[in-house]
């Protein structure tokens, strides 16, 4: 299952994607509590766009393991100041998107992330 977005720029009349892998694979993650699943079945979301920072700078994968991790190092959703769990698969996405097209401020919320940059159209 993937979801695939496209996003469009009036102003620059241009586009970039993203997409939202929803995959099966052997994790092995370095952060607890995954840390015992080391070898594992683990199920998660993997971000991906071949679009770039406004300073050229290429976006990393990210790897988001439950509608628990929040797009601000865990910390906080990107469109509010909140906590909270995404409520679904919808509002994760939309959160994820929001950020990649607006970056964020170093220490946005003081959820402790370091300054990305907004997509360059």
């Amino acid at each position: 299952m993937a979801i695939n977005m496209q996003i469009y720029s009036n102003a620059n009349s241009s586009s970039k994607s993203i997409s939202f892998d929803f995959v099966g694979d052997v994790l092995a993650p370095s952060t607890a509590p995954y840390v015992s699943n080391v070898g594992a079945t683990s199920y998660y979301f993997k971000v991906t766009t071949g679009a770039r920072q406004d300073d050229n700078v290429a976006f990393p994968p990210k790897v988001v393991r439950g509608l628990s991790e929040l797009v601000l190092a865990g910390q906080k959703q990107r469109i509010v100041n909140t906590a909270n769990a995404y409520s679904d698969i919808k509002s994760m996405v939309v959160d994820y998107v929001y950020d990649y097209i607006n970056g964020h401020d170093a220490d946005l919320y003081s959820s402790g992330v370091t300054k990305q940059n907004p997509m360059q159209f």
